[in-house]
């Protein structure tokens, strides 16, 4: 297959005001587009915005994004959006001074839910009709982004969640077996290194890491350090706000009954590992509940783990283009059926 020719363009969006921020400061959330000649003159294409796990940064996205563009069996695809959260990747750098000052615990989810509907809802995606993806516990801004909107006048035909972090409060994950165990082993991570060649040759030998796949592990090299004063390398995400965000109990909880309030009116398509090494089972059910009122369009399953980006993004890439056709599909006939 030829090679496909993707521009890129980088993007820095001012959040709106936040009762954490003192009058008149606002954080920035940065943003890539993606997109080829012809895929930007499709204006009947779909948009699709992607939200990364916590931890990562808005280019781990960015072979997966590479893939759907190669493998789409028709042009559905008019642009595509990585977001980054406010304290992680390049936006932590330029939030530094704003996060020091208002949020040393880091930004709270619902913080970027605010700023992706903010962004979706701006002049400049005026007329695109929006597919969210996320992962992890990305998928609880992504969904809690849906708080900030109208309904009725919502960009969103669709969402997709990859392995999503979100557990229904009867399940509390926040409990000694479950997340802290997680939190705490991030606290005392390993953060700094000699180089990024030095950083490539320690995580590729070491869990979990070691799982993920080579293109994935260079982006994530080459996007996800940043210098240090004294001429080393370390992470752009403070590892004290990377383990802080999963202890947004309140978001968390949330999103899921926010599931629950929308699912009739904006399909959720769910994607699983069939490899339950972070969510359990009884976990990965709660957010698709019929009995509590949660509805999916769709539950898929593929081989992995709870990191689907990390270690099989071509795979991950294939089963999002399947359902990207069956969502066109079925809001082209939703449209019709209302003319």
């Amino acid at each position: 297959m030829s090679p496909i020719d993707i521009a890129s363009e980088s993007v820095v969006f001012t959040c709106p005001q936040n009762a954490r921020s003192p009058p008149g400061d606002r954080l920035k959330m940065t943003a890539k587009r993606y997109f080829t000649k012809e895929s930007a003159a499709n204006s009947d294409g779909i948009t699709l915005f992607f939200g990364h796990g916590v931890g990562a940064h808005k280019e781990i996205w960015e072979p997966i994004i590479e893939d759907i563009f190669r493998l789409q069996r028709h042009s559905y695809v008019r642009e595509a959006w990585a977001l980054e959260r406010q304290d992680h990747g390049d936006a932590a750098i330029l939030n530094a001074e704003e996060l020091a000052l208002s949020r040393a615990d880091g930004v709270y989810s619902y913080e970027w839910s605010e700023a992706i509907a903010a962004f979706a809802c701006s002049p400049r995606m005026q007329g695109h009709r929006i597919v969210p993806i996320s992962h992890s516990a990305g998928c609880i801004s992504m969904v809690g982004s849906t708080k900030y909107m109208n309904e009725r006048t919502s960009p969103y035909i669709a969402m997709i969640l990859v392995e999503p972090a979100m557990v229904a409060a009867e399940l509390d994950p926040y409990t000694e077996g479950g997340i802290m165990p997680l939190t705490a082993a991030i606290r005392v991570r390993r953060d700094t290194w000699a180089s990024r060649k030095a950083a490539h040759e320690w995580m590729r030998t070491r869990f979990p890491w070691n799982l993920w796949n080579p293109r994935i592990l260079q982006v994530h090299i080459d996007h996800g350090f940043k210098d240090t004063a004294d001429g080393k390398v370390t992470l752009k995400c403070d590892k004290f706000h990377e383990a802080n965000a999963f202890m947004d109990k309140v978001a968390h909880f949330d999103s899921v009954d926010q599931v629950g309030r929308i699912c009739r009116s904006l399909p959720f398509h769910i994607i699983w590992g069939d490899r339950d090494d972070i969510i359990p089972e009884a976990g990965k059910g709660s957010i698709s509940d019929r009995s509590q009122g949660r509805y999916a369009a769709s539950i898929t399953r593929m081989e992995g783990g709870h990191m689907l980006v990390q270690e099989t993004p071509t795979e991950l890439a294939g089963e999002i283009c399947r359902l990207l056709e069956t969502i066109v599909t079925q809001h082209t006939r939703a449209v019709q059926s209302r003319l």
